[in-house]
């Protein structure tokens, strides 16, 4: 046996190589077929830029659904958002249960705004 002190570059180096890991063989390849139509896709440079996609209308509830509802994104304060939570809990703790969801507090508060303002009223008061 020698006493000369491992060479700490050289184990190093031998656990990098060891550690290295090569690609695995595509479990589907592609095909000759499927090289041809992603090359028929390649726009040449002479070809006008694509147009942008156009955002889809939100589609309105029909009239034959009166009561339909539809998804909207909504921001409250931290004020609103505690209300509404307390009567989620108010309606969950009380006998008989009710379930007051945030959408139908919301729900309520527009119906009766509707009553009793226009859009005109609403907008001079904001």
């Amino acid at each position: 046996m020698s006493d000369t002190p491992p060479d700490g570059l050289a184990i190093l180096n031998a656990q990098r190589q060891r550690a290295r890991r090569s690609m695995p063989a595509p479990r589907h390849p592609a095909t000759g077929e499927d090289r041809i139509s992603k090359d028929k896709t390649v726009a040449p440079e002479n070809s006008p830029a694509p147009k942008p996609k156009q955002r889809r209308p939100r589609p309105a509830p029909t009239p034959a659904q009166p009561g339909a509802t539809f998804k909207v994104t909504l921001y409250v304060d931290q004020d609103t958002d505690d209300f509404m939570e307390a009567a989620r809990v108010t309606g969950m703790t009380s006998r008989p249960k009710v379930d007051v969801s945030r959408s139908a507090v919301v729900r309520l508060a527009l119906r009766r705004l509707m009553d009793d303002m226009s859009p005109e009223q609403v907008k001079s008061a904001l």
